[in-house]
């Protein structure tokens, strides 16, 4: 049975403001090495998912940028081109419609989103082979991030502990939107809650059969068209709402799994989050670029254009770009948010 991996590479984040821009978002970014994170998604895939089935699917916008980039790894990856985006439930249905017509309702869907940072590829490669083998046998899997601390800016998924298959799968009870601090506390206390990573995969029939049960009007355009037609996917996206998979599908569905996951993830949320998964100096800082650094501790210290000389510093981001500067604290690098608004 055919496994095709569905590269998710449409956001336009700026939660790394001033270096993910509209224009270049973090998934198209070098951040941790020579290779961007799109590219890298890609590449641990390589063990088990061969290239050519390998789809990425982008928006207009950035669709040379991302073809150049899967160009440069390997010329069997394809890229898929939204007409428009509208979430993922579209485009997840878009291509579940098209992997169905090619290989049959058997074929199972991995959804990969294309800007995230893993760190132990080895549990990364079996765990995601554990959910692809539970998907064959007519599932719709999450795979839930086992939390280190009570997290109030991620979804989270409860699990039901009677499963006979405790450690491998669980049946999920629920799909649980970001909560509050006490409420993330208790959720970590009970050890019955993961972080919902955003990756899945899925029974391509059981899918699209749920589609028309539970999101009709965002999975039966494109059951009704050509998957390969491009006017009738235009078509199909004109039709269709703009939704997540989650809420469109995996919220209200009667055939979902979970699969714990422990493999060193991070969706790069922040540049606070990209600090704690990389490694650091002795003094605890991380620093890319050319840089001078004289009694200072605790530091994200990013810039590639010039010298950056930091003294007497502690717990501080500084990110130099050719066009802009960010300098805050460390545990306030979410707030770039409002630095974009404005």
């Amino acid at each position: 049975m055919k496994t095709i991996a569905l590269i998710l590479a449409g956001g336009s984040g700026t939660r790394l403001w001033p270096l993910s821009r509209r224009n270049m978002p973090k998934q198209l970014l070098s951040l941790t090495g020579d290779k961007t994170l799109l590219q890298e998604t890609c590449r641990r895939l390589f063990p088990f998912i061969p290239p050519q089935d390998q789809w990425i699917i982008t928006g207009k916008e950035h669709c040379q940028q991302v073809r150049v980039q899967v160009q440069e790894l390997h010329e069997s990856i394809e890229v898929m081109v939204e007409p428009e985006g509208k979430n993922t439930a579209p485009a997840i249905f878009w291509a579940a419609r098209r992997c169905q017509e090619l290989y049959g309702d058997d074929a199972v869907l991995l959804i990969l989103p294309s800007d995230h940072l893993i760190t132990n590829e080895i549990v990364f490669q079996e765990t995601m082979i554990r959910g692809i083998e539970k998907a064959r046998e007519g599932y719709l899997v999450a795979f839930g991030i086992k939390p280190a601390h009570p997290e109030t800016g991620y979804g989270y998924i409860e699990i039901e502990t009677t499963s006979p298959n405790r450690e491998l799968y669980y049946p999920v009870k629920a799909f649980i939107e970001k909560p509050d601090k006490p409420r993330a506390e208790q959720y970590i206390e009970s050890g019955n809650y993961f972080w919902n990573s955003g990756m899945f995969a899925f029974n391509v029939g059981v899918l699209l059969a749920e589609g028309q049960n539970l999101c009709k009007e965002i999975a039966t355009p494109f059951i009704n068209s050509n998957p390969d037609d491009r006017l009738e996917i235009e078509n199909a996206y004109k039709q269709t709402q703009a939704k997540s998979i989650d809420y469109a599908i995996m919220e209200k569905a009667n055939h979902a799994w979970m699969v714990p996951a422990s493999f060193g993830w991070s969706d790069v949320g922040s540049w606070q989050s990209l600090f704690e998964r990389s490694p650091h100096d002795e003094r605890g800082n991380m620093i890319c670029g050319e840089h001078i650094v004289i009694d200072t501790n605790n530091c994200l210290i990013y810039g590639t254009e010039r010298l950056i000389a930091v003294v007497g510093m502690e717990g501080t981001a500084i990110i130099d770009t050719p066009d802009a500067l960010l300098v805050c604290p460390l545990d306030q690098t979410h707030r770039v948010k409002e630095i974009v608004e404005k």
